[in-house]
């Protein structure tokens, strides 16, 4: 027979899994009895998963009825922009060091790579959703540079609570347009091998999902 605990990681993993594909909508109350069901499970392990997933913002515990996926904040989203400051802020000074030093290259090239990739989203695609894979993948690229486990979890954790705001705000008039520009800002930066401009191009462009995120219709207060 399996443990609680093992029980346990295998509802918080699958929800988790389910919650960063987009199965559940949002708003919708979700029972319970329906989830361990289809995981053929207790109760008990489900709901301390539920518990976990609560914990990190992803869902709302009802008591009595359910869960459903957890309303972002205006504060929030504050608190995501500032925590992706401090991480991807430090990941670009971090690989501009190490251009310096000549030990990133294969990193730059993935990122000029991707930039290119991005342009023919942008220019030849006009698609937002194509683009949002690419954006994700140059931070992300510029996040493993540190080979830091932790940092690339954290971000990737905290960006499925904003991923609808960032999807909406690109497919706005001029915006993946000036995200592309951004991202070649801080391209430039990196090949300079200046850390303090690195970081100072990584925190301006975050700056602008902030705004548009605060001025989403979707936002809770």
């Amino acid at each position: 027979m399996q443990s609680r605990k093992s029980l346990q990681d295998k509802a918080y993993e699958y929800l988790k899994a389910q919650i960063m594909d987009g199965a559940f909508e949002k708003g919708k109350i979700y029972s319970l009895a329906a989830i361990t069901a289809s995981l053929n499970m207790s109760r008990t392990p489900v709901r301390d998963a539920l518990l976990s997933l609560s914990q990190e913002n992803l869902v709302d515990v009802l008591p009595s009825r359910g869960f459903q996926l957890h309303e972002v904040t205006r504060r929030e989203i504050i608190e995501l922009y500032q925590l992706r400051c401090a991480i991807e802020g430090y990941c670009a000074a971090f690989l501009a060091s190490c251009y310096a030093a000549d030990s990133s290259r294969s990193e730059i090239a993935m990122l000029d790579k991707n930039l290119k990739l991005q342009e023919k989203a942008v220019y030849d695609h006009q698609s937002a959703d194509e683009y949002y894979i690419l954006d994700m993948e140059f931070h992300n690229i510029i996040i493993s540079s540190t080979k830091n486990k932790h940092f690339y979890h954290i971000i990737k954790n905290n960006r499925v609570r904003s991923s609808d705001f960032s999807l909406v705000s690109l497919r706005k008039e001029g915006v993946i347009e000036r995200t592309l520009k951004e991202h070649k800002a801080i391209y430039e930066a990196l090949c300079t091998g200046d850390p303090v401009l690195s970081q100072e191009k990584m925190i301006l462009h975050l700056d602008t999902p902030l705004q548009n995120n605060l001025s989403s219709k979707l936002l809770s207060d």
